[in-house]
């Protein structure tokens, strides 16, 4: 066959597919296997002035395709023969010389005839790495899928690139997982380089289980771990509040002598503080202040803005005391100080720190300022704080409007109405505009005064002004609509309507939101009709709020219209509103509509919360439909229609008390599955519906599993496991729970301990009997005279023990211990 392949060669230059040096090496390969050397010779000059190889004058075209082939030319020569007294001719040139091969002939032909067969396998390793070039990441995985399927095994350098293009994707970090889990030996051979920006991609990404692990083999390989890389862990386990290995990480960073980046301190010292470690964060301000000298002035700045964000301005204050004197507070500082206070609450303080930034003629910035105004003026300092919006309009004149409307609202949230009112005129009186939030502060002030007149005057000013936005809208009409002044409400629409600044489905929503919180369902009728007159198109949220409202109002006719309505517009409701319709439909008695409603949102695919499930299924379990209880459940779970938080646990505890134990099993499973563990109220019933079938094993797997997410038995579960253990006559396990429960600090029940020692005592094990009545008055019980004396007969009846010295003992202290003494003399 080997004719053939220069005519194929011609043909692929002929359609323009160039060939590279792949396909040269097959040909290369053929020719040596079929011994034509001549045309190897001549592909080797052709390779060359196609640039592919180089090829000096002095070297043998047949050596160097021997070494393109990956053969030794030293080792496989081609000889003539000239030995005429024993032939070894191979095979014969174009002008009739016999020639051959001296080298190991199998070794040749199996090398040849591998590179052959290699050819008809792609070069998945070339082909990865380009596309991991290209940047093509799902390319690249799929094609290491293919490449395994081939049976080819990826080159180390060609994975180490592919993962570190993994790390560099947030996207893409599940599938690095899956490919370093399905190439373990190559996943333990990457170099520490690659190994610390996978650790970072997984903290990144918050899976610091994985993270560790790897942490945790590059430090057995004794591999250098990277200041980013023990940032990057300590910060995402601060972040998680995962503060044990927080501890055991910083540990080891610290003897590894770790040193944080600088752009990254102030963000690990805000995750450090926030969980209250403020003994970390002066270990890490040391770090910071070692490392980067030049820099101290802005670390400490720092150190001291997160540490008053963080609620630790009293220690802010310490730690300047003990920098005083070469560390002085600038302006940013003061200001950092005081809002630090005022959110601890410390107002007197930041009261003494604005004293002393005035006698420093530093101003407070314009935030602080505004919150120094609003506290002073509730501690009754009213002059001081006239005096600081005198300082504000001295230092920024522009935010005269900020500082006015700061000293109204101080004056309103301090009860002097008076002032405030003074203020108000004042600044209309200078042509000043007012905000919103001001303006909003004064209406509601004036409608806990009742000033009807006053209402009406700023509602007035604040509409003409455009400064009615959506928020105080929305707290102008509950306001209306809780004091009964309805019409006010519908004015105040109407205004803003014409004002035309709003969406008016917006404000219609709004208002209907309300009338149906307060009750006032009659009214909306006409809102709907008025909707309707203007071309507003009610929306979902219009649905939604009609269909819980009316709920709301008792009208549950009129909730279940709108919500038949919704649907048949192709409108989705919302969670809240499905949750309430079906859960008031079943407490009401009316399962059939209920279910109903489940099978329209079944059909759309819809999800069922654990309240609608829970509502339909004890709704079911209640009438005695067992079974229809249990296939709804299971349809909900084929139909992908139960969400990822969904509990369970009332409906185990209704299973439980039916007698279907593995379908309450089944839903603490689904539950576990979706990362949300039962109760410890689930588990109880579980184990007491097995314990009451006899199915102690069982109900024992349910009771370790407890202690696996650190639940907590009642008694009462535990008094019923170790009496099966006593039924079922497996005396000793009952006797290693109990010591298990006191071990555990628990203290089992007085009837716990007394069928344990009447079993011990009926199996004649008086020495187990003994230990155990001995454990019962040590956590505080006295055992009752019957079994004292039940014991005491069991004694006297097995004269073998009873000769005993050591029974003896037993019987004089259990006499004692129950009042008696030998000693004492019976008189008659």
């Amino acid at each position: 066959m080997w004719k053939h392949a220069r005519g194929i060669l011609d043909e692929m230059m002929d359609r323009g597919t160039i060939p590279d040096m792949s396909t040269f090496r097959v040909l290369l390969a053929g020719y040596c296997k079929a011994r034509k050397f001549e045309e190897a010779k001549g592909l080797v000059s052709e390779m060359k002035s196609r640039s592919l190889i180089e090829l000096s004058w002095s070297e043998d075209p047949l050596s160097k395709a021997f070494l393109i082939l990956g053969l030794n030319p030293l080792t496989v020569r081609l000889k003539r023969d000239n030995d005429v007294r024993l032939s070894e001719t191979e095979f014969f040139d174009d002008i009739g010389n016999g020639l051959y091969l001296d080298t190991d002939l199998d070794q040749y032909e199996n090398h040849v005839n591998g590179v052959l067969e290699d050819s008809n396998v792609p070069n998945f390793n070339s082909f990865i790495r380009e596309e991991c070039i290209n940047g093509n990441l799902k390319s690249a995985l799929l094609l290491v899928e293919e490449m395994l399927r081939w049976g080819q095994e990826l080159l180390l350098p060609d994975f180490s690139e592919l993962v570190r293009r993994l790390c560099s994707s947030r996207s893409q970090i599940k599938s690095m997982t899956h490919l370093l889990e399905k190439m373990p030996q190559l996943a333990c051979k990457l170099d520490q380089e690659t190994l610390n920006l996978v650790v970072q991609a997984y903290c990144k990404k918050g899976l610091l289980s994985n993270a560790k692990f790897i942490l945790e083999e590059m430090l057995q390989r004794k591999l250098r771990v990277k200041n980013e890389t023990y940032t990057a862990l300590l910060m995402s386990l601060c972040k998680k509040g995962n503060m044990r290995d927080f501890h055991n990480y910083w540990d080891v960073a610290q003897k590894d002598s770790w040193l944080p980046a600088f752009y990254v301190f102030e963000d690990l010292l805000t995750y450090i503080c926030h969980q209250k470690m403020i003994g970390k964060a002066l270990q890490l301000l040391e770090i910071m202040l070692l490392s980067y000298p030049h820099q101290r002035s802005g670390i400490c700045y720092a150190f001291l803005e997160v540490v008053c964000a963080t609620g630790f301005s009293g220690f802010a204050l310490g730690f300047l005391e003990q920098l005083r004197p070469w560390f002085v507070l600038d302006h940013a500082g003061y200001n950092h100080l005081i809002r630090g206070l005022f959110k601890e609450g410390k107002f007197d303080v930041a009261f003494s720190i604005l004293n002393g930034m005035l006698d420093k003629n530093l101003a407070p910035c314009l935030d602080v300022s505004v919150l120094l105004i609003d506290q002073l003026c509730k501690a009754g300092l009213h002059d001081k704080a006239i005096a600081l919006k005198d300082i504000i309009l001295k230092e920024h004149s522009a935010f005269s409007t900020s500082s006015h409307c700061a000293l109204i609202h101080g004056f309103y949230n301090s009860g002097n109405t008076e002032k405030a009112d003074t203020l108000f005129q004042d600044i209309l009186s200078k042509g000043l505009i007012l905000d919103s939030e001001v303006c909003n502060i004064l209406i509601q002030a004036s409608f806990k005064a009742n000033d009807l007149r006053k209402v009406g005057e700023i509602l007035g000013f604040t509409i003409r002004k455009n400064l009615v936005t959506l928020s105080s809208y929305r707290s102008l009409v509950r306001m209306m609509c809780v004091t009964g002044r309805v019409p006010d409400a519908l004015s105040l629409k109407n205004l803003m309507l014409e004002q035309g600044t709003s969406d008016g489905l917006v404000l219609y929503n709004i208002l209907i939101f309300y009338l149906l919180s307060s009750r006032n369902n009659s009214l909306v009728n006409k809102i709907l009709d008025e909707m309707d007159e203007k071309k507003v198109v009610p929306n979902e949220v219009t649905y939604n709020f009609l269909v819980y409202g009316f709920l709301h109002c008792k009208d549950t006719f009129r909730s279940l219209h709108y919500l038949t309505t919704m649907i048949e517009k192709e409108l989705k409701p919302s969670s809240r509103s499905m949750r309430f319709v079906i859960s008031s439909l079943c407490n009401i008695g009316e399962l059939q509509k209920a279910l109903e409603f489940s099978q329209e949102m079944e059909s759309r695919g819809w999800s069922h919360g654990s309240v609608i499930q829970n509502a339909i299924t004890e709704g079911l379990l209640s009438h005695g439909k067992i079974q229809e209880a249990e296939n709804f459940v299971d349809r909900m779970q084929e139909g992908l229609l139960t969400p990822e938080n969904i509990n369970y646990d009332n409906l185990v505890k209704q299973f439980c008390q039916h007698g279907r134990l593995d379908k309450a099993v089944h839903l603490m499973n689904i539950m576990l599955k979706k990362h949300n563990v039962p109760t410890s109220s689930s588990y109880d019933s579980v184990i007491c519906g097995f314990c009451a079938q006899n199915k102690l094993d069982r109900a024992l797997d349910l009771y370790s599993e407890m202690f696996v997410h650190d639940l907590k038995p009642k008694i009462k579960t535990q008094e019923m496991l170790f009496h099966c253990f006593c039924q079922h006559g497996r005396t000793e396990e009952a006797e290693r729970f109990l010591m298990d429960m006191i071990e555990n600090g628990e203290t089992p029940t007085r009837e716990m301990f007394c069928s344990a020692i009447n079993t011990l005592r009926m199996e004649k094990n008086l020495k187990k009997a003994s230990e155990m009545m001995q454990a019962m008055q040590q956590v505080g019980y006295d055992p009752d005279f019957e079994t004292h004396w039940s014991l005491i007969s069991n004694l006297s009846d097995d004269k073998a023990k009873h000769t005993d010295n050591r029974s003896k003992r037993f019987l004089s202290r259990l006499l004692s211990e129950s009042g008696f003494s030998l000693k004492r003399r019976f008189r008659t």
